[in-house]
């Protein structure tokens, strides 16, 4: 916004934010990518896919991630409400998808992964404030297939 008596912005350019993410999120995922992963994990000889696949694949699609979510908030889509500032619970949203995280983990640990994972994703969905029933079912859904396959696959 501008000051009428000033003619000047008051704040920082409105695409400071969406490049000030990127460089946070994908810095953060070159590090991980190139420091962090190659650290913590040591490939074997062992048959099967190596230990550093599953960690690789999902740093490169949270950089993927962050690119695409750069681009869109520098070139908004017209008639898209994205001027409109979406509501955040602050802390509180931290601390339930923490508390959907770890109910998570042990229902995988009790009731197994296919229910468990299932419940994840629901209660994560939850947590970050999704109360749409189609978008709840077919993200349930879409949980429910993917640790099918993972069942199934044996990975």
């Amino acid at each position: 916004m501008t000051t009428p008596s000033t003619g000047r912005r008051d704040g920082p350019h409105p695409w400071m934010r969406p490049i000030a993410e990127f460089a946070v999120v994908f810095g953060l995922c070159v590090v991980v990518l190139f420091v962090v992963i190659p650290a913590g994990t040591a490939e074997s000889d062992n048959f099967g896919l190596s230990p550093r696949m599953l960690p690789i694949a999902t740093t490169a699609a949270i950089a993927l991630f962050s690119v695409i979510t750069l681009v869109s908030g520098l070139f908004p889509l017209r008639g898209r409400r994205g001027d409109q500032p979406v509501p955040t619970r602050g802390m509180l949203g931290v601390v339930l998808l923490s508390l959907a995280a770890l109910a998570g983990v042990v229902l995988i640990d009790q009731a197994g992964l296919l229910i468990g994972g299932t419940a994840l994703v629901l209660m994560a969905s939850l947590a970050i404030g999704e109360r749409r029933p189609l978008a709840l079912l077919g993200m349930g859904l879409g949980a429910v297939a993917v640790l099918l396959l993972v069942d199934w696959s044996g990975l």
